[in-house]
């Protein structure tokens, strides 16, 4: 290797393909015939630059993988052979390691053999066979002419060999980013390389080095290479610690899934099996992957559901409550209460059931923010209480001051809000929750923007997106970046850059199926538009905000919210007759001005459904309930029929009255038919009283799911199951969706 290789070692090569194939080339050449020479060392201590070079793509796996075995100062002379070694065994068909016994069919007769055998006795690697009865090679004969007399060939025909050989060499070690099965090839001779420098014969010290190793590598953050470990070590714990850990880092490393499925394959008890399962949807989740993330916590939920494990149902049903937040809200509500349901009798003070349970709480009471519905106080102010009572990890702390901050903000109550936001701001960075550091950033510059410090909102946002060119930050929080610096433009009436930004934040929703962020774009984008014409009179922006405005109306409640859909209904009379835009993420009233006390009353019943208690107090509110729309709609028949007389249209209006009376009466008719009915085919199954809480139920609410059966039963889920199979052939119900989202209703 001359001194003009040397020169061609910058950071990078800048002779392009065909130049960095003839440096490696060279070097190869050089390395080869120092390996034949014993000179290797000496090589690499005269051409360090070149050698760290070389090694670059694959510096990690192979320091990595041999951990403190490649330490001082021949640290680059051993990773630089463990690479030499293992690119040549890279060409050996039957991929076995370097000096595994080669067959003599393969010395002799098979020609695909050929150039990795001319590698391996030009370079020094292995002896050359002596097969007399097919070659008598002189004493000391040269491999290269032992290899030769073997094959029958000329010099010239072995040199082509070899120089295929070392082509070969060198695109491999050019292949950037190398295949995952090549690169755990490389850990494993790194590992291997490393098990016999430090002479670790037993197998016992060799379990008690990797583990050694593992957490080493874990405290200097290269959590790839301390999984590896972790495998080698047989510490199926650690490996599940390091995934749900590092999962921003694990996503993005080419080695990962190959390092998670040999993690599979070995014999895992059920908690373990569960872990792997949300380890996995975790990865997918942050490679924007749904339909595998989905697929994974199903995977977990058979891991759980045959044990009947509360725990591990709990856990899933939130995780995937979680995931169908952005997508299809009923999905959500109906995951959360699962989880709730699972949850809640375990919910001890200190006991892990009372964790997960408050986790479920915070979500519960954060898809009740955003449908701005008051009921969200309630559930927050009972996580509150858990979290008083259990000590809380600071992540799930941050995520209640999360929530809070949320629901202050559209309470309308600013600075409280920020002071939510910035504690939990504190409480995710002590953590070290990088990904919900960066959602409340998201959160912050909303509220900051509100707040009108718009230096502060713009700088949060950006901050945001910022770090998302060197993070995999997932389109939920780029979506969600984007519209709240979408709305900090349009509050400072940059129409134009608020658009840009919206339009972004459309296109990221829609690319990752993001529902309720499409249709906030698409409202905000109208909004906009509709503004922008306002100054412009340009015919194209009152179309396209038509179109947008379209586009929200055409959702359905469950992937928007009623608030958001009645303003966008309203919205071009609101921008273009110059009144203020009703805010669609303000918190609805909790009574209303006619009938206070009563509405109160149904806040405070509607309060006690939205927590998962007990069967009798959920049945007690909803009958209160009942009772009070009923006073309601009393009071409001005898006011109507009061103002009637008054003016003397009780003659006029009597056929408005019988229709009243009439539907009252049609409803009280199916009300007793479908008592009869169901007391007829339904009466082997349920005893008077839970049918009618049943019925009563359907008819107010208009379906059923399998958990609210159960609790209205009093059954166990497996029964709540049998006993709806069992009504709906027998016609008394009919089943309509699937999964979490399963509801039964009363036939037409």
């Amino acid at each position: 290797m001359g001194h003009s290789i040397d020169l061609l070692v910058p950071a990078g090569s800048p002779f392009g393909a065909a130049g960095t194939l003839r440096l490696y080339e060279a070097a190869i050449e050089a390395a080869l015939a120092a390996h034949r020479a014993g000179t290797f060392d000496e090589l690499v201590q005269r051409r360090p630059r070149l050698t760290r070079w070389l090694l670059r793509r694959v510096r990690s796996a192979l320091f990595g993988s041999a951990g403190d075995a490649f330490a001082g100062e021949q640290a680059l002379s051993r990773a630089s052979v463990v690479l030499l070694h293992w690119a040549v065994a890279q060409l050996r068909p039957d991929r076995e390691p370097l000096h595994a016994t080669i067959a003599r069919e393969a010395w002799l007769h098979k020609t695909g053999w050929r150039p990795v055998l001319a590698v391996l006795g030009y370079g020094g690697f292995v002896s050359v066979p002596d097969y007399r009865d097919h070659y008598r090679r002189r004493p000391d004969e040269a491999p290269v002419d032992n290899l030769c007399g073997l094959w029958g060939v000329g010099p010239s025909t072995f040199y082509r060999y070899l120089e295929r050989a070392k082509q070969s060499i060198a695109a491999l070690l050019i292949e950037a980013p190398a295949s995952p099965v090549r690169l755990l090839s490389l850990r494993r001779t790194a590992g291997d390389a490393a098990v016999r420098l430090l002479g670790l014969d037993a197998p016992a010290a060799q379990t008690a080095w990797h583990a050694t190793q593992a957490a080493a590598l874990r405290e200097r953050g290269d959590p790839l290479a301390a999984l590896w470990h972790g495998l080698q070590a047989g510490d199926a714990r650690a490996c599940l610690a390091l995934l749900t850990r590092h999962v921003a880092q694990l996503a993005r490393a080419a080695e990962t899934d190959a390092l998670i499925e040999r993690l599979a394959a070995r014999e895992l008890d059920a908690r373990a099996a569960f872990e792997l399962q949300l380890a996995r949807a975790a990865l997918h989740r942050q490679r924007d992957a749904p339909e595998r993330e989905l697929q994974a916590y199903e995977a977990a939920l058979r891991v759980a559901a045959p044990r009947n494990d509360r725990l591990l149902l709990g856990i899933v049903y939130g995780a995937m409550g979680k995931f169908h937040e952005a997508r299809d809200a009923d999905r959500a509500f109906a995951c959360y209460e699962e989880s709730a349901a699972f949850l809640r009798d375990g919910a001890a003070p200190a006991d892990e059931a009372a964790r997960h349970y408050l986790v479920t709480l915070v979500r519960l009471a954060w898809l009740y923010v955003l449908r701005n519905d008051p009921r969200s106080k309630t559930v927050l102010e009972q996580a509150e209480s858990l979290r008083a009572r259990a000590g809380v990890p600071d992540d799930t702390a941050g995520m209640l001051e999360q929530a809070w901050g949320e629901y202050r903000r559209r309470a309308g109550e600013l600075p409280q809000a920020i002071a939510h936001k910035h504690r939990a701001l504190a409480l995710f960075e002590r953590a070290g929750d990088l990904h919900s550091v960066l959602k409340t950033y998201a959160n912050l510059s909303l509220i900051y923007g509100e707040a009108k410090d718009f230096e502060r909102a713009l700088d949060y946002g950006e901050r945001v997106l910022a770090l998302g060119t060197r993070i995999e930050i997932g389109p939920e929080m780029r979506a969600s970046a984007r519209l709240n610096l979408g709305a900090t433009h349009f509050w400072l009436g940059q129409y134009d850059r608020a658009i840009e930004q919206y339009r972004a934040a459309l296109d990221e929703s829609l690319g990752a199926d993001l529902k309720l962020h499409v249709n906030r774009a698409h409202f905000n984008l109208a909004e906009a538009y509709y503004k922008r014409f306002q100054l412009s009179a340009d015919p194209e922006d009152e179309r396209l905000g038509d179109s947008h405005a379209a586009a929200s109306m055409r959702a359905r409640a469950s992937e928007s919210s009623p608030m958001l859909i009645e303003a966008t209904r309203n919205l071009k009379a609101d921008v273009l007759g110059a009144q203020a835009t009703q805010a669609t993420d303000r918190l609805l009233p909790e009574e209303s001005a006619v009938h206070f006390e009563e509405m109160a009353d149904i806040a405070r019943h509607r309060a006690v459904l939205a927590v998962p208690v007990a069967v009798e107090a959920h049945v007690r509110a909803r009958l209160e309930i009942a009772n009070t729309y009923l006073v309601i709609a009393a009071k409001e028949r005898e006011a109507a029929l009061e103002l009637a007389r008054r003016h003397g249209l009780d003659r006029s209006l009597a056929p408005a009255f019988d229709r009243l009376r009439r539907t009252y009466d049609s409803q009280r008719s199916r009300e007793q038919q479908l008592a009869e009915a169901w007391a007829q085919r339904g009466g082997d199954l349920l005893d008077a009283e839970p049918r009618g809480a049943v019925l009563m139920f359907l008819l107010r609410d208009g379906s059923i799911n399998k958990s609210t059966y159960a609790g209205l039963c009093a059954v166990s889920p497996a029964t709540a199951s049998k006993h709806l199979a069992l009504l709906t052939e027998r016609g008394l119900l009919r089943q309509t969706g699937k999964g979490p989202s399963t509801r039964y209703r009363l036939p037409d």
